[in-house]
Order: structure tokens, then C-alpha cells, then sequence
């Protein structure tokens, strides 16, 4: 088949480096002019590093992992409240910076068969094709087209004119640190408190990078002027990790965003257009679950397009991740919750509840992460 890949993310070319491994015509169409990528850490979890074990761009994705062995959470206060034990069967959890894995993704797609400053402008499609039409005024024509053009996605907004990110109701700042610290490599920490969230999470070759989340109104004026001083102020009555992490940041570097999940949608297909990752079911980040959700989409098109009629494909992807993302979608904005909590009450109560679970029990809050259909 002939097939277009809208945006070049990590969900369009995890798809198109799939799709082409496996014999068909791939083109992929990026508005940007280029293909460099902001951003700091992600993870990766086993569920999804099973999923991509046929496939050739795994083992590089594994190898430039740093696995991860457990997640604390921490008080404000250095207070233990709970861990999230990390499988240790032969598919691990790991870290990896942005850049690397979209370096690694990108190896996979012919560069011939990228195409930069191509925006979308619309498309019309028959029972049978797609014509795709380029704000630079190219039209193609083309049997599927998978639309993985992110949160902000127009491809999403033309068949679904009324879905739009969602405010979460907290901003969040990001960076890397590229010297060794004494904190151990093979564990996240995140600290919990009154004034928001702060994660600290391990990369390969001593590297870590770093997130701090807090409740602010959409767009607030306040936080866009932070820098390093006003972060290093902010979270000045954090434990001395979060201080020494701060301490270690370069000036510049350090990322701004809001948060925003999509109102789970009914439907991630219409005839030959399939909408993927962010585009389809853009969720907060409290699972971290964001980039992995992607590769799980696309492993399972592929899977399904190489197994069936596209049809068929089409409707069985559509049955399987319609469903599954929502639970994401969901269970990550409930978490969310949980974690930004101001209130001294229920912050209260929270780590009384956190303390008195076991490791065991919120593992298995999760654990439908690794039960996700594949074809």
C-alpha cells in the first residue's frame, strides 16, 4: 500500500519505520523545517519494549535504555509514602532521552521519504483512498493515511471539529543534567508536596533528567517569566536531592509547558484516515505512559495491517485502542489528581492512604498496561 505518515514524532516514525520494515510505501510529512526534537527524559515501559520485540529498531531502543528497578514517592518532607516495583523479566523499563530515541527512530525511515515544511491543509478521502492537500499547495493521493500530528492535530479537528486539549490545571518545567550526582541510577524519585510535584529520573551514562509540576491557571503569567533562580526559590524547602538537582542545571535548557489530556474519543477511525498517539488520545503524564502509548499504537496497526484485509485491520485497531488509551487517559488524569493536591487535609490523607498500601497493590493498579491486545 501507499501510505502517508503525518507528522514525524515519535508515533509517526515508530509507525513508518514498522510499515516500512514490512514492505510498504511509506512517506512521511512533517510541517516543521526540521526534525530536531526539544525535550528531556521519557520512559519506556516493558509492556512496550514487548510489544516492539519483532521488530528491528527494539534492541537499539533497549540498549540506549537506562532500566529502571523502582519509583518512590516521597513527601515534601523526605517522608517515605510508597514504591512502584519495575518488572524484572527479560523486557525492563527504562529511560531514555527524547533526541536518542528519536534518533534511533529515525534510522528506520528512508530519509528520501521524509518531507519537511509539508502542512496539512485538509483532505478528502473515498471509500478506497486519500487525497491529502499541502498549505505549499501539493496535493497526493494515497490508499491509508495515519495522522500522528499530535495533540494540536488538524487532522483530528477536521473530522472531530469540537475535540480540544484539555487543561489539566498545572504547568510543569523539565530539564537534564549532564553531570554525576549521588543519586541512584536505577530509581525515579518523586517528591510530593504542597506546593506541586518534583521527579527526579535517571539516564544512561550517569545523566538525569528532572520535572517539577505546579497547580497554576492556564497560560499564567507568573510561571512563563521562571527561571533557574525563581525554580531553585520555589522548591528552596524540598529535600537536598531536589536542591543539589536544581543547583546542577544550566541556565539555559530547562523546558515550559502546560499540561492538556483529550476527552476520550469514540472513534480513531473514519474509512482510510487513522488518527495515533497525541492526535488520538494525548494523555498527562503521570504514568509516563505518553511516548509508550504511541509505539503501542503503532505496533499494533502494523500488526493488524500485515495480518488482515485493511478493513478489517482498520476496525480491529479501532476496537482495541479506543478502549485501552481511555483507561490511560483516565487513570493518569485520576493520579494527577491525587499528586497536585493542595490541601493540606487531603494531602493529608492521601500519604496516610499511600503509606498504608503495599508496593504489591499499586502495582497492580497498572497492571493493565501489560495486558494490551496487539492484533
Amino acid at each position: 500500500m501507499k501510505i502517508a505518515v503525518i507528522g514525524a514524532g515519535i508515533g509517526g516514525l515508530t509507525t513508518a519505520g514498522l510499515l516500512t520494515q514490512t514492505g510498504h510505501e511509506v512517506y512521511v510529512y512533517e510541517q516543521r523545517g526540521n526534525l530536531d526534537q526539544d525535550g528531556a527524559g521519557l520512559g519506556i515501559g516493558s509492556n512496550v519494549l514487548k510489544a516492539l520485540k519483532q521488530y528491528k529498531m527494539a534492541y537499539a531502543i533497549e540498549q540506549e535504555g537506562q532500566p529502571l528497578r523502582k519509583i518512590e514517592i516521597r513527601s515534601d518532607l523526605d517522608e517515605f509514602l510508597n514504591s512502584l516495583m519495575m518488572n524484572q523479566d527479560e523486557h525492563k523499563n527504562i529511560t531514555i532521552h527524547r533526541k536518542v530515541l528519536h534518533e534511533i527512530l529515525k534510522t528506520h525511515v528512508p530519509t528520501d521519504n521524509i518531507y519537511l515544511n509539508h502542512e496539512v491543509k485538509t483532505f478528502k478521502q473515498t471509500a478506497d483512498d486519500v487525497r491529502l492537500y499541502f498549505t505549499n499547495g501539493l496535493e497526493e493521493q494515497f490508499d491509508l493515511v495515519i495522522a500522528a500530528d499530535g495533540i494540536h492535530s488538524k487532522v483530528r479537528t477536521q473530522l472531530y471539529p469540537k475535540s480540544a486539549p484539555k487543561y489539566a490545571g498545572y504547568t510543569c518545567f523539565r530539564g537534564v543534567v549532564n553531570e554525576k550526582l549521588n543519586i541512584e541510577q536505577d530509581v525515579t524519585l518523586e517528591y510530593w508536596g504542597h506546593k506541586g510535584r518534583f521527579g527526579i529520573v535517571p539516564l544512561k551514562d550517569n545523566e538525569l533528567y528532572w520535572f517539577c509540576t505546579m497547580n497554576a491557571k492556564e497560560n499564567d503569567l507568573q510561571f512563563k517569566s521562571f527561571e533557574k533562580p525563581h525554580l531553585q526559590a520555589y522548591f528552596n524547602q524540598f529535600p537536598n536531592e531536589v536542591r543539589t538537582v536544581l543547583d546542577a542545571q544550566e541556565e539555559t535548557g530547562i523546558l515550559h509547558h502546560d499540561m492538556y489530556d483529550l476527552v476520550p474519543l469514540k472513534s480513531f477511525v473514519s474509512n482510510r484516515v487513522v488518527l495515533l498517539g497525541d492526535a488520538a488520545h494525548a494523555t498527562t503524564p503521570n504514568m509516563g505512559q505518553g511516548a509508550g502509548q504511541a509505539i503501542e499504537d503503532a505496533v499494533t496497526l502494523v500488526n493488524l495491517i500485515n495480518d488482515r484485509d485493511i478493513e478489517s485491520a482498520l476496525k480491529r485497531y479501532d476496537k482495541l485502542r479506543t478502549k485501552h488509551t481511555k483507561k490511560v487517559i483516565l487513570k493518569s488524569r485520576k493520579i494527577g489528581k491525587a499528586a497536585q493536591s493542595s490541601s493540606t487535609l487531603k494531602i493529608k490523607i492521601r500519604n496516610k492512604m499511600l503509606k498504608q498500601k503495599s508496593s504489591k497493590s499499586l502495582s497492580k493498579k497498572v497492571k493493565f498496561l501489560q495486558k494490551a491486545k496487539l492484533k
